[in-house]
């Protein structure tokens, strides 16, 4: 029973956009120390945490709601170190820079509190890392 009842819950999951798979990389200070955010099917890979996997929890048009596994070793780049738990990811019009809202609990989440945002983007997308666009919106953890 109890394995029918974990295929029902597999099943039901939501995939992630397929815009939001690919490399992106930082445009904004908060997330410098990061490097490059790669995301898969169900994994991202941040530095310091590869291949972790995750749910989505939320999805829109052109954002969506992950939530990292328990286990995984995901955490800003800050003293002491930021569990990462919850992550939002909205696509801008330009479909290049996605901006990055990193929460420390779902309690976090909900109440709109990020212990960081920031901007990434696509390398090959015309807009680049343009410094006015991440003027935009705040870049310092918090």
């Amino acid at each position: 029973m109890h394995a029918l009842i974990a295929f029902a819950l597999i099943s039901s999951a939501q995939p992630a956009p397929a815009w939001l798979a690919g490399d992106w990389e930082p445009y904004s200070n908060a997330f410098m120390g990061l490097r490059i955010l790669s995301i898969g099917k169900e994994t991202l890979t941040w530095k310091g945490c590869t291949d972790a996997h995750f749910e989505v929890i939320d999805a829109g048009a052109n954002t969506v709601t992950l939530r990292l596994a328990k286990g995984s070793t995901c955490s800003l780049d800050d003293a002491p170190a930021t569990r990462m738990d919850t992550v939002r990811f909205t696509l801008r019009e330009n479909g290049c820079d996605l901006g990055v809202s990193v929460y420390a609990s779902p309690e976090a989440a909900t109440r709109q509190e990020p212990a960081a945002e920031g901007l990434y983007g696509k390398s090959k997308c015309p807009s680049g890392p343009v410094g006015q666009a991440a003027a935009n919106l705040s870049t310092t953890p918090r």
